[in-house]
């Protein structure tokens, strides 16, 4: 750029506040054709960004979000912690003890059979990934939901 012109911060600077235009500066804007329209192009900028309305916001989103974020800490259930310890202890004991009695009662099973109990473990873990996609969904619903208060209405522009 010319150093004869002024700079585009110089420029953008003059269009934010009228007041502080030196008269050099605003003799070479009078003059120069291509720092007016730039001027200009600053001005008209300015004053779109001044009729723009506000946004307005949604009070409870942020509180919303972190919960979200850091999700509070759930109860620990020491009952439940209990019990599987138990049950997982029962039936290692019991394979242990019954362990070829149940092979011997596993092969004994016609084919169908065999194949239910193969399948029944991998139906349960699709269901519950099933389950846990749904309440993902939904919970970014809900985000979407809540942010969409947040966009401005840009009627201004049609």
């Amino acid at each position: 750029m010319n150093s004869l012109h002024l700079t585009e911060e110089q420029l953008q600077a003059l269009a934010d506040s009228t007041d502080d235009i030196k008269r050099s500066e605003m003799d070479h804007i009078s003059t120069c054709m291509a720092c007016r329209i730039k001027f200009e192009n600053y001005q008209l900028i300015d004053s779109s960004l001044q009729e723009l309305p506000m946004a307005g916001f949604d009070p409870d989103l942020p509180d919303y979000i972190v919960n979200i974020a850091i999700p509070p800490k759930t109860p620990f259930h020491w009952a439940a912690f209990v019990a599987a310890s138990i049950g997982g202890v029962l039936v290692t004991v019991a394979a242990v003890i019954y362990g070829k009695q149940f092979i011997a009662l596993f092969i004994q099973l016609p084919d169908i059979l065999r194949y239910f109990f193969a399948l029944l473990p991998l139906s349960l873990t699709s269901v519950q990934a099933i389950l846990s996609l749904i309440r993902y969904r939904q919970k970014m619903n809900t985000i979407l939901k809540k942010t969409d208060s947040l966009q401005p209405k840009l009627d201004w522009w049609v």
